[in-house]
């Protein structure tokens, strides 16, 4: 940062006010003009032709000793008309004001919601570039008053996006060349038949033009302060004078106002430039305007128009997120957008004037002469101070849209809650619709014979709502399709809704191929699912990961938010799915083999008709798995009994168990469930039972303390949950494990190791078979042989938030120690 220090002040000779010239400091690559004499007075200062406040001439940069010999070097060469006592100030008795304030955007008075009450004295300021601040107007309260007491709005509108969208087409309209060999971009004609007629605002737009003209042609001139023709003070006053003119228009309207008189003036200038050499009318006006030769020099005109054409794009972009704002709700229209959108128009319209100045002054510029430092510098720094007023209020508007999106979402999803739980309807219909909408229509029927219909087809019907994702619900899908009987159609409709955040093309391809081979009913668009609706049934219904299966009656009432656990383990009898018919259905319950294979495995269940003891056995130990076969082929020779094995794997079955089921089946040890998806179907129902069973016991806990400790009983003498736990517990495991029963005979179960030592003492427990049947005296011996040791571990499905606080060891009946356990399996 450059050190501050005070000059010596000089008398002044005596001289005419109009006279006065503005001084900055200047570096040595900033000369002033060689010729003083062609230089024009300025007109006298007053209080409002101040763009700054009483403080303009108080914001002086120091400069190092050489720079100030060469300013008064160059001072001296100007003769009277500058005075060498550039660093004096009028006004003494104010303090020295940091330069870089000169800048600031936010006025003081807009208070501390501005950013130069958040960023005040002594903190660092909002959106600084090498120290410098961008965006604050901390000391220029007198501007910002100037440019709030201009807005006097009435209820006037007009479409401003339409003519926005005419301003930005001239603006990146093609620069012509002369040179026929150039690439001309192809001609495109753009229908405005939709646009409103702007015809009320022609003659506004005219003069808004006339009144940036006059002043760019006219504007007084001074030493480091002239740009492209326009002095300073001159510039800030034709800016008030602007906003004079569209005082009654709200912000945004102002700009593109505005805008469109720039637009027009633009527009003029590129067709003389495209057609003077073809028109002898544009070649006259050209001549009059004394462009050809301006024409003819390509590269300092297109260097030209190119630095200028960028802050008209940048001018566009601010003005764009302008009205974006203007078009929030009112309420949502807070002090972050009002504290900065006057600054923001006030610095568009000034550098409107910019642009008009360049465009203007070409005709001024000498042969090949390339555009100075000052005019370059200026058109970067108007730049990156719209880009970063721009940036800060599209962050904003972001965060309102955000909010006005969330309280949406909310809004709509409280209607859901009140939808699904509080109104009574007459019909599925009204609920159906609340939930899928804006989607109306659904398709039904597999392959080509698939259709859209409407949703009122599910009129008076039960309804099964299929909630999944696209990646994991191929299994869920191959199970329901070989269940999807007449049968099932008769006594209610699936209808898929598949619920994902994001989709891509990917994701609709897949949801194409997946829902081409489904006979039930899929939901048509489901990218265009409400984010309220995917909330509703994420929180409301549960769904997460796996599918969930949500039954609604006839009259749209929930009956169940997961029926999968009822249809896996009863299928079509679960129907309509409701607690009662559960506990209905759990009271006529035992626990027996054909239970636990119904669905699962038709050869078995024929094996248990014809009368043959089936002994189910999994694991993933190849070597137990071949010696356990073996084992039990020489027992049942022995005890003359008709025998069927049956491997069923392991819980969440891999592809790494598929050799274990070639082995088996090339080498004939036994029979195999038909593939992983019935493997994964046998122990989903099992899981399915387990967390039936929690419902219900959950459903006795919120009756109250003592109801609470019913469950806990009930639990303790509950059979079925006693061995669904253990077949849980073995499922788990990589060991092997054993189960064997006859029809509704007793159920014999046992871990890999223990049951291979059972079968190979046959010897000890055969003279017990005659008196006690063959499955109790094997039990007996097993039982026997528990060692005294043992280590179980069950690892719980994955439910509804349906966690035990307590789990019994089936081994000893003591309560287990609980662990949580984090898994990753890929093969």
């Amino acid at each position: 940062m450059a050190q501050r220090f005070q000059l010596n002040p000089k008398a002044l000779p005596t001289a005419d006010p109009l006279k006065r010239v503005s001084l900055i400091p200047r570096s040595t690559e900033q000369k002033l003009a060689e010729n003083a004499d062609e230089r024009r007075p300025v007109v006298p200062r007053t209080h409002e032709d101040k763009p700054f406040g009483d403080q303009t001439n108080d914001h002086h940069v120091a400069a190092p000793a050489e720079h100030n010999k060469v300013m008064d070097h160059e001072t001296e060469k100007l003769g009277p008309h500058v005075p060498k006592t550039a660093a004096h100030h009028p006004h003494p008795s104010e303090d020295l004001v940091d330069a870089n304030s000169r800048h600031s955007l936010v006025p003081r008075s807009l208070g501390h919601n501005s950013l130069g009450g958040r960023f005040g004295p002594g903190k660092k300021q909002a959106f600084h570039k090498n120290g410098r601040p961008m965006f604050s107007l901390s000391d220029d309260r007198v501007m910002a008053d100037r440019v709030l007491k201009t807005h006097s709005p009435d209820m006037i509108f007009f479409d401003v996006k339409s003519l926005l969208s005419v301003v930005d087409d001239i603006f990146k309209s093609h620069v012509p060349s002369i040179d026929p060999s150039a690439p001309k971009p192809p001609l495109v004609f753009k229908d405005y038949a939709d646009h409103t007629s702007f015809e009320t605002f022609a003659d506004l737009i005219d003069q808004i033009s006339c009144e940036i003209d006059c002043k760019c042609l006219h504007g007084g001139e001074s030493h480091g302060m002239m740009t492209s023709g326009l002095h300073l003070d001159s510039r800030n006053t034709t800016t008030f004078s602007v906003l004079s003119l569209v005082s009654k228009y709200r912000w945004d309207a102002k700009l593109v106002l505005v805008l469109a008189a720039l637009a027009v003036k633009y527009g003029v200038f590129l067709l003389l430039a495209e057609t003077h050499a073809t028109n002898q009318l544009t070649k006259s006006l050209a001549l009059i305007k004394q462009l050809p030769s301006i024409f003819s020099r390509q590269n300092a005109l297109h260097q030209r128009l190119d630095k200028t054409r960028i802050l008209m794009q940048d001018m566009v972009d601010l003005t764009t997120t302008i009205i974006h704002i203007y078009q929030l709700p009112p309420i949502h229209i807070t002090a972050a957008f009002t504290d900065h959108v006057p600054t923001a128009v006030y610095w568009i319209v000034r550098c409107v004037l910019i642009c008009a100045s360049h465009i203007s002054g070409v005709s001024g510029f000498k042969q090949d002469q390339i555009m100075s430092f000052m005019e370059v510098s200026e058109i970067h720094e108007n730049s990156e101070r719209l880009r970063k007023i721009n940036a800060y209020l599209l962050e904003q508007l972001k965060k309102s849209k955000s909010s006005i999106e969330e309280g949406i979402i909310e809004e709509e999803y409280q209607e859901l809650i009140q939808t699904f739980t509080t109104i009574i309807h007459v019909d599925v219909i009204p609920p159906l619709l609340r939930l899928l909408r804006p989607i109306d229509f659904l398709y039904h029927g597999a392959g080509a014979s698939k259709r859209r219909v409407g949703i009122n087809v599910l009129t008076q019907k039960h309804v099964l709502l299929l909630v999944s994702d696209l990646e994991n619900i191929e299994k869920e899908l191959y199970i329901l399709e070989s269940l999807y009987t007449e049968a099932w159609q008769q006594s209610f409709e699936i209808l898929w809704v598949p619920v994902q955040d994001f989709w891509t093309e990917a994701d609709d391809a897949k949801f194409e191929a997946l829902h081409m081979n489904m006979r039930w009913y899929v939901l048509g668009e489901p990218r265009k699912l409400r984010r309220a609706a995917m909330r509703f049934v994420r929180e409301w219904w549960g769904f997460k990961n796996r599918p969930i299966l949500v039954a609604l009656d006839p009259k749209g009432q929930v009956m169940s938010t997961n029926a999968f656990p009822m249809v896996w383990i009863w299928q079509p009898f679960a129907h309509p799915f409701t607690t009662a018919r559960e506990r209905d259905l759990w009271s006529e319950q035992e626990w027996s083999l054909e239970f636990l294979i119904d669905g699962t495995d038709p050869h078995s269940l024929n094996q248990l008709v014809d009368g043959k003891y089936i002994c189910l056995y999994g694991g993933e130990d190849l070597q137990w798995i071949k010696n356990f076969t073996s084992l039990w082929r020489n027992v049942a020779r022995a005890a003359n009994i008709q025998l069927e094995m049956v491997y069923v794997g392991k819980r969440n079955p891999k592809n790494g168990i598929q050799p274990i089921i070639n082995t088996i089946r090339d080498e004939n040890l036994s029979h195999t469930l038909p593939d992983l998806f019935q493997i994964w179907f046998f122990w989903t129902r099992i899981e399915s039972m387990w967390e039936s069973k929690q419902r219900m016991l959950k459903a006795r806990g919120t009756k109250g303390r003592e109801g609470f400790k019913d469950g806990l009983k009930e639990e303790e003498k509950d059979l079925v949950l006693q061995e669904v736990v253990a077949m849980l517990g073995y499922g788990g495991e990589g060991d092997g494990w054993g189960l064997v029963s006859k029809a509704s005979d007793l159920m014999v179960r046992a871990k890999g190791n223990l049951f291979s030592r059972g079968l190979a003492e046959y010897d000890e427990w055969e003279v017990n078979i005659p008196t006690k049947g063959f499955l109790p005296a094997l039990n007996d011996h097993l039982l026997m042989r528990l060692p005294p040791h043992h280590c179980t571990r069950f690892m719980l499905p994955e439910t509804a938030g349906i966690i035990p606080n307590e789990v019994e060891c089936t081994e000893c009946r003591r309560t287990m120690e609980k662990y949580y356990l984090y898994q990753c399996c890929l093969e």
